[in-house]
């Protein structure tokens, strides 16, 4: 498994390389990073970028219904309506295994068709699908990663709330003055 890298760690502040050529050495990466999002518990991971481990290729994958690998992926055309979730007065609150205990709404679009690698056998192989709803929302979370974004980059553009976990499952809102220091 590898080691997930936590703020402020300079490389979740660095833009990610383009996967340029396939070798055992992406296979071999992939199978363990794979294998690092689906055993992460407390809190469980739903999506992981490459940047999260230390390594600054355009690689993510997502832990929804089954683990999916995305490879060089980019956006190439998305919704005008940007949402914060299905409930606009009850916001989804993103996380992210490299802030850990903080929680915060973010806009994102509410669909995305993008464009990625996948590894097939011994090749990369290309794909063009839509995503919608959640699998969009981590998309495009993960998406941000690849280019040194962080949720709390929202937070602090948007003047939007971050909340810490206490005790009995609580949410306390976090002083802005700590989001600076990401």
């Amino acid at each position: 498994m590898k080691k997930i890298i936590t703020i402020p760690h300079s490389s979740l502040r660095e833009t990610a390389k383009i996967v340029t050529h396939f070798d055992k050495k992406l296979k071999n990466f992939v199978t363990e990073f794979e294998e690092t999002l689906t055993k992460k518990r407390s809190p469980r991971g739903v999506g992981l970028a490459a940047p999260q481990v230390d390594k600054l290729w355009r690689i993510f994958s997502i832990n929804i219904e089954g683990v999916e690998t995305f490879i060089n992926p980019r956006v190439i055309k998305q919704s005008k309506e940007i949402i914060f979730g299905p409930d606009k007065d009850d916001p989804i609150l993103e996380a992210c295994l490299s802030i850990p205990d903080l929680y915060g709404p973010v806009p994102r679009f509410s669909w995305v068709e993008i464009e990625y690698q996948f590894i097939d056998g011994d090749k990369l192989s290309e794909k063009k699908v839509r995503l919608e709803d959640f699998r969009a929302r981590v998309f495009q979370h993960e998406l941000d990663h690849l280019n040194g974004i962080l949720f709390t980059d929202y937070s602090l553009e948007y003047n939007l709330p971050v909340y810490k976990k206490s005790k009995g499952d609580k949410y306390e809102k976090v002083d802005r003055a700590l989001l600076e220091l990401f």
